[in-house]
């Protein structure tokens, strides 16, 4: 069975790989083919004809997105119909990988799958109309929304975090974001377990719980002993360069991921597994 990765070469797409038969798996970088080039995603599925489609490219920078909201379309939207219409006509099962974005955070409890979308910026716009075209032009396909990824390979602010702290930096940290924090190592593996079932739609995964992201950090220097003033709490509107709005909760429900497959152990005990095995 041949699987196709796009963003392989990322942060969740590298854990993956570790869960796939390395002879019929295709890592896809942006390097590799441009998603958003009809012929080049064409002449991919040509190649390969893959039986799975991890669809995990993406423009994921959220303030970026903001300011270049053309390269957020095209990648996010003509690069998703692209993988999605080749998916459907090589009759290739597509996971797509979505955001907790797509929410505007106002319900204070957590979201599930049912709740009604309102995404804040273009990040989280693009990335829900990714959803709608799986969701229209797609017969087997899983839509996986998660949260706040952080793993080893990662170049983002939670997966960065630990090693700023153990260098000694002082980091601003916000109080008034909460989300799912999720380890892309059990990200990975819900993935494969996704792929491999008979589930077709929407579904949330990311680890139990939720924090803000100054708890998240205390945390980090709780395992790492190191002394909490180097973080400094901050609200998100302190943040001169910050120009998305994001949503200030956005923690998902994983209700559905523990009925149909098992439930996601705790954030924090994730984390501890990340700082002991991953972090040097």
């Amino acid at each position: 069975m041949k699987t196709l990765i796009t963003g392989g070469t990322g942060l969740v797409g590298r854990y993956l790989k570790e869960h796939l038969p390395a002879e019929e798996t295709f890592i896809l970088s942006r390097q590799d083919v441009d998603i958003a080039n009809f012929y080049d995603v064409r002449r991919l599925f040509n190649r390969i004809q893959p039986d799975i489609v991890f669809h995990l490219a993406a423009f994921t920078d959220v303030d970026r997105c903001e300011c270049e909201p053309v390269n957020a379309f095209r990648t996010n939207v003509t690069g998703t119909f692209n993988v999605a219409f080749f998916s459907e006509e090589f009759s290739a099962r597509i996971i797509y990988l979505s955001t907790d974005f797509v929410f505007d955070g106002k319900k204070n409890s957590p979201y599930n799958e049912l709740d009604i979308t309102c995404p804040l910026s273009v990040y989280g716009k693009t990335k829900l109309e990714g959803e709608r075209i799986i969701r229209d032009n797609c017969g087997n396909y899983s839509i996986v929304r998660t949260s706040r990824i952080f793993g080893k390979y990662g170049h983002n602010f939670a997966s960065q975090l630990p090693r700023k702290l153990l260098q000694g930096h002082k980091v601003k940290i916000t109080t008034d974001l909460i989300n799912s924090p999720t380890y892309a190592r059990d990200l990975a593996v819900a993935l494969v377990q996704i792929a491999t079932s008979k589930f077709c739609g929407l579904i949330h995964f990311c680890n139990d719980g939720y924090c803000s992201w100054y708890d998240f950090g205390l945390y980090i220097c709780k395992q790492l002993g190191l002394d909490t003033s180097l973080l400094i709490p901050v609200s998100i509107n302190d943040f001169a360069d910050s120009i998305a709005k994001r949503p200030s909760f956005s923690t998902l429900d994983t209700s559905l991921f523990g009925r149909k497959f098992y439930k996601p152990r705790p954030w924090h005990q994730a984390l501890e597994e990340f700082l002991n095995q991953e972090i040097s």
